[in-house]
């Protein structure tokens, strides 16, 4: 398994070195399978302050559909010729249908009643009982629709993160239509199969944790990277080794899972972030496809609270970040041991 990057230089004549030559260094990384390019740049890194998030937590509460006061008064009911529930709950979590979906079968978990919860607050249960919840919900939809087989469960948290709602909630799809990221990969993934005789997966979990440079742990039944080329300025990546479907993921694998997230969940707070992007992709039936996870924080970047998408990202379809996963690996591993 090739884990290609390219070193580029940059030179020029730097007005603050009395014009003298100044180099920047900057890598282009290919993703191992798919071959999809990020840039690792040099940039100074500024310190980034904890966001005070206290004025729009509370402006939201004027009026939000998912606390527990009004939710099951304004939240859509699931329509009995495609599910058997009106609604799924486990614990403090609803699903419930997305009243604005982006496929044929979208629905919205709400985690907790608590309208605002900072990272370092989730807990094992909460997101135990929401992920289960979720479960249940793609389990059922395939019942009277077998042809969903393209399934994931989404965080979008905060508003930096695209979420529209504070209130902690996950987005769920079930579809028959694949989005780019089951596009890209699928042929990759059998193509690498019929070079190779091997899983991808497998290889790369084995070569990760050979090299040591961005293998943070493997319990078994998942096995906990940071992906050597990322789609945000950090990548984590869980690889479910037992399980192919939602309904495989309950028991230790949902524990091992959520101990996961929350080690990230709560490196990310470390770092004075607070949103972040998760999907938990499945693909029903394809066994060259294994279940994984990946977690992306979102920042805007000081001083003007710039966008860290630009042309590159939304034009290109190109990563950048000035965060070396190798560097995040040292980091998130003392979180991840205590």
């Amino acid at each position: 398994m090739e884990f290609d990057k390219v070193l580029k230089i940059s030179r020029y004549l730097d007005p603050f070195q009395e014009f003298s030559e100044t180099k920047r260094y900057s890598e282009v990384r290919q993703d191992p399978l798919t071959g999809h390019t990020t840039r690792i740049l040099d940039f100074p890194i500024r310190e980034i302050g904890r966001t005070d998030v206290s004025a729009v937590v509370e402006n939201s509460k004027q009026f939000c559909p998912f606390c527990p006061e009004v939710v099951e008064r304004v939240t859509p009911k699931f329509h009995p010729d495609l599910l058997s529930k009106e609604r799924f709950s486990r614990g403090d979590a609803l699903c419930v249908p997305n009243a604005f979906p982006y496929d044929e079968n979208g629905a919205v978990c709400v985690m907790s009643r608590e309208h605002y919860l900072p990272l370092r607050e989730f807990t094992s249960e909460i997101l135990k009982d929401a992920l289960s919840c979720c479960f249940d919900y793609l389990g059922d939809v395939v019942v009277k629709q077998p042809d969903m087989v393209y399934q994931s469960v989404n965080w979008n948290y905060m508003p930096l993160a695209g979420g529209s709602i504070i209130h902690p909630h996950l987005q769920v799809t079930a579809s028959s239509s694949s989005t780019n990221y089951y596009s890209d990969m699928l042929p990759a993934l059998e193509k690498y199969q019929g070079e190779h005789g091997t899983d991808f997966w497998t290889d790369l979990c084995a070569e990760e944790q050979r090299l040591g440079q961005r293998f943070i742990d493997d319990t078994g039944r998942i096995a906990w990277l940071v992906a050597f080329a990322p789609m945000g300025i950090f990548d984590i990546l869980g690889i479910i080794h037992q399980g192919r479907t939602p309904g495989d993921l309950y028991g230790e694998t949902l524990d091992d899972l959520v101990r996961g997230v929350l080690h990230v969940l709560y490196y990310i707070d470390s770092l004075n972030l607070a949103s972040l992007n998760m999907s938990l992709y499945f693909y029903l039936g394809e066994s060259a496809f294994t279940p994984h996870v990946r977690i992306c924080p979102r920042v805007s970047l000081p001083p003007f609270d710039t966008s860290q998408i630009n042309y590159m990202k939304m034009l290109h379809n190109e990563t950048l970040t000035t965060m070396k996963p190798e560097d995040i690996c040292n980091g998130i591993k003392v979180i991840w041991d205590v």
